[in-house]
C-alpha cells in the first residue's frame, strides 16, 4: 500500500458546529460531514468518537487532527486554556482519549494554527521565512509558521494577537475582559461597534441604518454599504484600517513574508485598500515585499491543517524508524 495516499481525518471543532473531512496531499478529498457541536466535555468527546467512527466504516485512515479553539497543548492534547466557546472543555485530555477508544495517532492543535498551518501549504508559501495567518470572523485568531513550522511560544499561546492591545482610551471592552483589544475592533463585532457608534445623533435620513441602530448586525452594514449607504461606507472604511492596525504590529514584531487573510469576514477585505494602509503604516524595508493572501482553503482550512499535522508526524515517525 502506497502510504503516502493515505489519508488522514481532519476535525473542526467550533462553538456552533463540528466538521470533518479525509486529506491527502494537503487537500479535502471526498465527503465531508457537519454536525452541531454539543454541550459539555462528554458529549463532545462522544460525537468526535462517532464521527471517527463513520469514516472507519469506509476508510483507511492514518490518524485524526483536531483543531479546536483554545490554547492547546500539543504535546498532551489537552486544552490548557479556556475558551468561552466550548464551555467545560478546558482540561480534557483529548488527544489520550481519542488514541485509548481508537488506536490511531491524534494531534489537537489550536484552530488558528491548523489554519495557518492548511494555508501555509495551501498557498505554496514553503520557502518564505515567516508566514502568519489571520483569521477575521467574530473575532481574531492569528497562526505563525517559522521556517515551515508552526510557533507556538513558551505556553503554547504564541498567536493570541486578537489581544493586542490597540487603543489606550479604555473604549471598547473585549470579550477577554481587557479593554481596546483589536479584537474588540478588527473583528466581525468590531465593525458592528464601530457601526453602531458612527449612527450616535443621526436621523433617519442621514442613514438607512439608523432605524436598526439597537439591533445592528455586521450584516446590516454590509448590505448598506453594498447599496451605497455613507455611514456604512464610512464604518467599513474605519473597520479596515482597525484590521491594518494590528497588521501593522504584527509587521513590525515579526517581519514577514507574508499574510494569509481568512474567516468569514475576509470576504470582505479590500486588498487594494489593505495593502496601501500597510505601506504607509509600516516601515518602508518591511512592507516593500509584503505579501497578502486571500485565503485558498476558506472553512476548510482548520481541517486541512489538522490532518496535515498527523500526516506529518507519521512521516517523520516512519523516516526516524529507518534511521
Amino acid at each position: 500500500m502506497d502510504k503516502s495516499q493515505i489519508p488522514a481525518l481532519g476535525i473542526d471543532l467550533g462553538g456552533t458546529k463540528i466538521c470533518a473531512g479525509l486529506v491527502i496531499n494537503h487537500t479535502l478529498t471526498g465527503e465531508t460531514r457537519r454536525i452541531p457541536t454539543p454541550q459539555g466535555a462528554d458529549n463532545i468527546t462522544k460525537a468526535l468518537l462517532e464521527l471517527i467512527r463513520h469514516f472507519q466504516e469506509t476508510n483507511f485512515i492514518m490518524g485524526v487532527g483536531i483543531a479546536t479553539a483554545g490554547i492547546v497543548n500539543p504535546e498532551t492534547g489537552e486544552v490548557i486554556g479556556s475558551t468561552g466557546n466550548l464551555p467545560g472543555w478546558e482540561g480534557t485530555p483529548i488527544k489520550k482519549l481519542i488514541q485509548s477508544r481508537t488506536a490511531l495517532r491524534c494531534h489537537v492543535e489550536n484552530d488558528a494554527n491548523a489554519a495557518a498551518y492548511g494555508e501555509f501549504h495551501a498557498a505554496h508559501l514553503e520557502d518564505r521565512i515567516c508566514t502568519v495567518t489571520v483569521t477575521l470572523g467574530t473575532g481574531i485568531g492569528v497562526g505563525i509558521v517559522l521556517n515551515g513550522k508552526l510557533y507556538r511560544g513558551a505556553h503554547f499561546a504564541a498567536g493570541e494577537c486578537g489581544h493586542i492591545k490597540i487603543s489606550m482610551d479604555n473604549r471598547r471592552r473585549c470579550t477577554c475582559n481587557l479593554w481596546d483589544c483589536w479584537e474588540a475592533y478588527g473583528s466581525g463585532r468590531g465593525l458592528q461597534a464601530t457601526g453602531w457608534k458612527l449612527l450616535e445623533g443621526l436621523s433617519p435620513g442621514q442613514s438607512s441604518l439608523v432605524d436598526k441602530r439597537d439591533n445592528l448586525t455586521t450584516k446590516d452594514i454590509l448590505e448598506a454599504a453594498a447599496e451605497g449607504d455613507s455611514v456604512a461606507r464610512q464604518a467599513l472604511e474605519k473597520w479596515h484600517e482597525h484590521v491594518a492596525c494590528g497588521l501593522v504590529s504584527l509587521c513590525h514584531t515579526l517581519d514577514p513574508d507574508a499574510f494569509v487573510i481568512t474567516g468569514g469576514m475576509s470576504k470582505f477585505i479590500d486588498y487594494s485598500t489593505l495593502r496601501d494602509m500597510l505601506a504607509d503604516r509600516t516601515l518602508p524595508r518591511v512592507s516593500e515585499k509584503l505579501e497578502i493572501h486571500p485565503s485558498i482553503l476558506g472553512e476548510a482550512a482548520g481541517m486541512v491543517g489538522a490532518a496535515d499535522l498527523v500526516l506529518d508526524a507519521a512521516r517523520e515517525a516512519e523516516g526516524a524508524a529507518v534511521l
